[in-house]
């Protein structure tokens, strides 16, 4: 069964990853064209991310016409994507809309405030210069980043130990994918379309911080574990 769809969501397309590929959401209920668009303009932003990728789709119900799906493949394989087959509502666990309007959604599992769903990459090992590691969900590292490595992640990334290195999370624009690290002084940080860098010399260990998205800016503020918070100060 598929999980919520957390890598990339308009309110009416959804991509994500999954261990056998990417697997697409498209409306049932909005004009043909107008998911295309839709589709085109996201497509546009993360082609490079996501080139090559395999692709299953789920559109409602009723199939699209022949007409349709072949545009639908032309579309994707401008991307660089490859559509390999067909999702059906069972598969998918999403949320469809019976004939009175309501929408009903017995097979979506239930998610706590707080917690994310996403396929997930465990690096345990120290990241040295050279290496990088991209992965379209999230990506945790068990060791230290170092300066010349590189995460790029469609989702959070999380580092047991000092992010030196470049971090680029939400690469696929989720505005809500974080950056955790228990010493964070990357070269260059990254969520969705903003960046920014840590100020030279900053060595200084203040406990565990959080890089996100607050205001349209990205902000690293220290992060709070089981109602305790670092000594570090946002900034």
């Amino acid at each position: 069964m598929m999980g919520d769809w957390q890598m990339m969501r308009t309110e009416h397309v959804a991509l994500k990853g999954t261990r056998e590929g990417l697997a697409l959401y498209l409306d049932p209920e909005l004009d043909f064209s107008l998911l295309m668009e839709e589709l085109r303009q996201h497509l546009e932003k993360s082609s490079g991310f996501l080139q090559g990728a395999k692709v299953r789709c789920f559109a409602g119900e009723n199939p699209f016409e022949e007409k349709q799906r072949l545009e639908l493949t032309n579309v994707l394989n401008k991307y660089g994507l490859n559509l390999t087959g067909w999702f059906t509502a069972k598969d998918t666990g999403v949320t469809l809309r019976s004939q009175n309007g309501q929408e009903e959604d017995k097979s979506k599992p239930i998610l706590d405030e707080g917690m994310v769903e996403g396929t997930c990459v465990f690096v345990d090992r120290t990241m040295r210069s050279g290496q990088k590691v991209v992965h379209s969900g999230h990506v945790i590292v068990q060791g230290d980043v170092n300066p010349g490595a590189e995460i790029v992640a469609g989702g959070n990334i999380i580092v047991l130990g000092a992010l030196r290195g470049v971090a680029h999370a939400g690469a696929t624009g989720e505005r809500k994918a974080t950056v955790i690290a228990f010493l964070l002084t990357p070269t260059q940080l990254r969520i969705a379309d903003l960046v920014t860098r840590a100020p030279e010399d900053d060595e200084e260990w203040r406990g565990p911080e959080i890089a996100r998205i607050k205001n349209e800016q990205l902000i690293v503020e220290s992060l709070v574990i089981g109602g305790r918070r670092g000594k570090g100060k946002a900034r």
